[in-house]
């Protein structure tokens, strides 16, 4: 009997511990693109946990934060995210710093306090066809910054699969140097998007639906 009251309570832990588990698993958020829908957007950003604005303003009711999946994004022709201020001594990114030429508009918000302008957040426009392009990231990563400092912005894990060796031929074809190669897998791993220096500028590496790495140059 006593065995028998041994087993069964060995069991019941055993549960417990599965499911305590299995909670803890499936509370974790999930930072990699889904599997998409017809007319459905997937939002994200660097750093993650930024509230989602559908238009070209931060006005109104947030969509909600970063990541996002709308299920539908038929009317939806720009989104806006925006990075606050989450400390007093906190200096947010300068707005004409920012390293990623795919946006519309970056847009600054400030109050007054007594007679000095304090910046309370930054935002970024992106233009939407959820037809074409059924992803957008959000990066808000500044051109002066060093890339190893930025790194650590992005979200834990390893959250995006690409063709990492098809991406680093790419990447070292637009003239990016090795060590910024290695470090923007990294980057992209985790969140899907980063920016790049080359001899001849910024250019801008993005995982897509498709689970290919676009790269793109600022236009001419």
């Amino acid at each position: 009997m006593r065995r028998l009251r041994r087993a069964r309570a060995l069991i019941l832990a055993a549960v417990v511990v599965a499911l305590t588990t299995g909670a803890q698993k499936s509370s974790r958020p999930k930072y990699g693109i889904p599997k998409l829908k017809p007319g459905q957007l997937w939002i994200s950003s660097v750093p993650v946990g930024l509230e989602v604005y559908l238009g070209a303003r931060a006005a109104g009711k947030p969509a909600g934060r970063t990541p996002l999946l709308l299920p539908s994004a038929r009317d939806v022709s720009k989104v806006t995210v925006v990075l606050p201020k989450t400390k007093p001594d906190e200096e947010l990114p300068d707005q004409f710093d920012f390293a990623d030429h795919t946006t519309l508009t970056t847009t600054t918000k400030t109050h007054v306090e007594g007679t000095v302008k304090v910046d309370v957040s930054r935002a970024l426009t992106y233009p939407v066809d959820a037809g074409s392009k059924p992803t957008l990231i959000a990066l808000f990563q500044p051109k002066s910054a060093p890339l190893s400092d930025w790194a650590r912005r992005y979200p834990p894990g390893s959250n995006f699969r690409f063709p990492e060796d098809r991406a680093r031929r790419d990447l070292a074809a637009r003239g990016v140097p090795p060590e910024f190669v290695d470090l923007g897998i990294q980057l992209l791993r985790k969140g899907g998007k980063v920016s790049l220096p080359t001899a001849k500028g910024w250019i801008v590496a993005e995982v897509t639906a498709s689970g290919e790495v676009s790269i793109s140059t600022p236009p001419a």
